[in-house]
């Protein structure tokens, strides 16, 4: 038996994609992850073509010649692929690997669900880029997550970054993630689940919260710009 991916239509009924994936083989996979791949390097090339992540860039204008910050600007633009690539390759691939060794499922019955994963987390990029298109102004927090909240009571950047990764989002994944693993034969006895998915997602928070702190703009100005 055969069927047909359907991004859309699994990505509410995970459980059946699993199901399927037991019982049959998928077609018109390989193009829908040529669709993600390239929808993730066209929106990641947008937000730093709008501007976003490019603050170090706009001092530099008036320091160097406009052929010298045109250069920059292509420089900041393929380093934005690169990482667009490393971000999609992590959830698509990565994720799936570390959740193959917690549940022993097969890794590749593992990618269709990161493939869902991985686009539901460029929804959340695009329409957080939409809204900040549209104001004209960027923030360091996501109005999807504890951020903006975090950020009115608390003074520690630390835990306000942290805050910003628990997400809407984050939260639709791990119920995705738990429904299509739960779907598996033998899984619907793995009474921690759950709780083991809620926590990669917190580790995931707590490092993503300590890579914020690395001066990533003060070092691009001085590889950039020269040095001080």
């Amino acid at each position: 038996m055969f069927f047909d991916f359907k991004f859309w239509h699994y990505l509410t009924r995970p459980h059946e994609l699993a199901g399927s994936l037991q019982t049959a083989t998928m077609r018109k996979y390989g193009s829908r992850v040529f669709f993600v791949i390239l929808a993730g390097l066209f929106l990641f090339a947008f937000r730093n073509i709008w501007g976003m992540g490019t603050e170090a860039l706009t001092p530099l204008l008036a320091t160097m010649s406009l052929e010298d910050y045109t250069l920059a600007r292509i420089a900041s633009l393929a380093g934005t692929l690169i990482w667009a690539i490393l971000y999609m390759a992590f959830h698509y691939y990565g994720i799936a690997y570390i959740l193959s060794l917690i549940t022993s499922i097969p890794f590749r019955k593992l990618l269709p669900l990161q493939l869902l994963v991985t686009g539901l987390l460029l929804l959340e990029k695009a329409l957080v880029f939409f809204v900040f298109a549209v104001k004209g102004a960027s923030a360091s927090v996501s109005f999807l997550s504890f951020g903006p909240l975090a950020a009115t009571v608390l003074e520690n950047w630390y835990l306000i970054l942290f805050l910003n990764q628990l997400t809407i989002t984050g939260a639709l994944i791990i119920a995705l993630q738990y429904r299509y693993i739960r779907s598996f034969e033998g899984m619907r006895e793995q009474r921690h689940l759950l709780w083991t998915l809620f926590g990669i997602h917190l580790i995931m928070a707590f490092i993503t919260a300590a890579v914020g702190f690395i001066p990533f703009e003060t070092l691009y100005y001085k590889v950039v710009g020269g040095g001080s």
